[in-house]
Parts: C-alpha cells; structure tokens; sequence
C-alpha cells in the first residue's frame, strides 16, 4: 500500500521541478553530486532533479 502512496509523489515532485528555473536545478544537482552522504528524502530529491535535467537535456536544453 505504501508504494501506490509514494509513487503519486514522486511524479508530482518531479511535476513541480519542471517550474524551477535552470540556475537553481543547476545548483541542485551541484548538491547533489557533491553530497557525501544522503539521507533518504535527498537521495529521493536527487533522483527527480537527475530526472528533470534529463528532461531539459532531451529538449535541448543542457542546464546540469
């Protein structure tokens, strides 16, 4: 039950980054690569901002 509850959630984190400009996505996944240690809900972040710069990148657009 508790992975029909998170996986709603990840899409809408990843929904909501599409609106983040592409200075701060660039300064996200700058925290995230250099993060030596990552809790869970980073770890969780991280993997929707690589997702998003992905995205970015199959448009044309190289931000991260």
């Amino acid at each position: 039950m508790s992975t029909l509850v998170l996986i709603p959630l990840l899409f809408a984190c990843s929904n909501k980054l599409a609106s983040v400009s592409d200075e701060d996505l660039a300064d996200n996944m700058y925290e995230c690569r250099t993060a030596l240690d990552q809790s869970p809900g980073m770890a969780i972040r991280c993997d929707n901002v690589t997702r998003e710069c992905k995205r970015r990148r199959d448009e044309g657009r190289f931000v991260c």
